[in-house]
């Protein structure tokens, strides 16, 4: 059976990526602004709509819009915020690791649609799985982080986001369309010759010959001269998009952010961070071991260290409390134990705080293993801690803790294994080719034996 393929397809993903974290944004006209070309002087080139809500697009505003422009259109009404990159690639990190608990493969995708307004991701679906029900299912682990996504799956990647971007109901913000297998090319066949990325010229002389669709175009002669830097365009209009995913692998440390607002409750607000944090763990198969948290508030930022692992029972909440065993730290996995232990480590500072920020930095292979208490813990295994609770890559199985120092650093082992730079110079001069007396022409000495 031939590996299916889900396209996350995220409409104007600048903008959630916003809202997800500031709810007061939602269903009020905004429009995100950002340098539309990259390199360009800002003085020549001004800030352009990179994307925009529903509400704003009522108000006129278009995706490619300059700033000045939006604001000439609804002055007093629109709301202009900047775009930020780094929140945007930690939105993806945020979807990838979630998606992670759902599927084997994921692969991040890119941009697409005019101006790169959108987000298309793509994972492997599992063997033995209906399309509708897992589509459904991703649906949900995206609504869990606060995003508005439509499904496609189909045999192939191509196939597969023409399903989630063009194929649902117009208008629709979310939904699951799964296309049948080996059904690409009669899916493809009556949309719009506009989804292949050809240029316009040959576009509109395609046209001119009546060619209007991707069935038309698929049944076109194939081209008498290939060019190896050019995409088959013939053979995705045919459903042959091709398979190949390049699977994310995390490496970053997991960061949730969150703005408090008024209609929401510091605790609400510790509940929903506390449920993407444990979206993601689970994504990584890790628990978490040590944690960072910083309370915005008035009076400036600040920061509150938590380590679970090596915290008393009594101070991570009443249900780590009451489990079995001595009275020590433990890894904190589900969402339910992250939110009271978030909300202690807080305390009275919640109540002043108007944005939170977790950030896991230290993570611990989640498993079933008894939990080391710190006064059984080797000292020389305390002390390499932070070592062994990385904040990358993701595993199985129970998690342990080992001393970087079992093996000296001058033993043969380690000196056979260590590196060295291929591309080291040595400051030698340059060295003449030296010329033996052999070689000399002879002329000089035929000369020189004449009286």
């Amino acid at each position: 059976m031939s590996m299916r393929i889900a396209c996350v397809h995220i409409p104007q993903f600048a903008l959630q990526s916003l809202t997800r974290i500031d709810p007061s944004l939602r269903g009020a006209p905004v429009a995100v602004v950002g340098s539309g070309i990259t390199g360009a002087r800002p003085s020549l080139y001004g800030p352009i709509v990179q994307a925009c809500s529903r509400a704003a697009w009522s108000l006129g505003i278009r995706i490619g819009m300059t700033a000045v422009a939006a604001n000439q259109l609804a002055p007093g009404e629109l709301r202009v915020v900047t775009g930020d990159a780094a929140l945007e690639r930690e939105t993806v990190r945020a979807i990838a690791d979630a998606l992670l608990a759902v599927s084997g493969v994921v692969d991040v995708g890119g941009r697409a649609g005019a101006g790169g307004a959108h987000l298309a991701l793509y994972c492997e679906v599992p063997v033995k799985t209906r399309g509708a029900s897992y589509g459904d299912r991703l649906l949900e682990v995206l609504e869990s982080l606060g995003l508005t996504s439509r499904i496609g799956i189909a045999d192939d990647r191509f196939t597969a986001w023409v399903a989630s971007a063009h194929g649902g109901t117009p208008g629709e913000e979310s939904g699951v369309v799964s296309v049948p297998r080996a059904g690409s090319a009669a899916f493809l066949a009556p949309r719009p010759l506009s989804l292949l990325a050809i240029t316009p010229e040959v576009q509109h002389m395609l046209e001119a010959l009546g060619v209007r669709t991707l069935g038309e175009f698929a049944a076109l002669p194939a081209p008498s001269v290939a060019r190896p830097l050019e995409a088959d365009y013939q053979a995705l209009a045919r459903g042959e998009g091709g398979q190949k995913l390049r699977p994310y692998v995390p490496e970053a440390p997991i960061r949730e952010d969150i703005v408090i607002s008024a209609a929401q409750s510091g605790a609400a607000a510790v509940a929903v961070l506390a449920e993407r944090l444990a979206l993601r763990l689970a994504g990584r198969g890790r628990g978490a071991a040590r944690l960072e948290i910083t309370v915005g508030s008035e009076a400036g930022e600040k920061a509150v260290p938590l380590t679970p692992l090596m915290a008393p029972m009594s101070a991570l909440g009443s249900k780590a409390s009451t489990a079995s065993g001595p009275s020590h730290g433990r890894i904190l996995e589900d969402a339910e134990e992250l939110a009271e232990a978030i909300g202690r480590a807080l305390g009275d500072d919640l109540s002043t705080a108007w944005r939170l920020r977790v950030a896991v930095t230290g993570e611990a292979v989640a498993g079933d293993a008894a939990v080391m208490t710190p006064a059984a813990m080797p000292a020389e295994t305390i002390d390499a801690l932070s070592v062994v609770l990385s904040s990358t890559g993701s595993g199985s199985g129970s998690w342990r803790l080992t001393s970087p120092a079992s093996e000296p650093a001058t033993s043969p082992a380690a000196i056979r294994d260590e590196r060295r730079d291929p591309h080291r110079r040595t400051r030698r001069g340059k060295q003449h080719r030296r010329v033996r007396s052999a070689d000399l022409p002879v002329q000089p000495w035929l000369f020189a034996e004449r009286k």
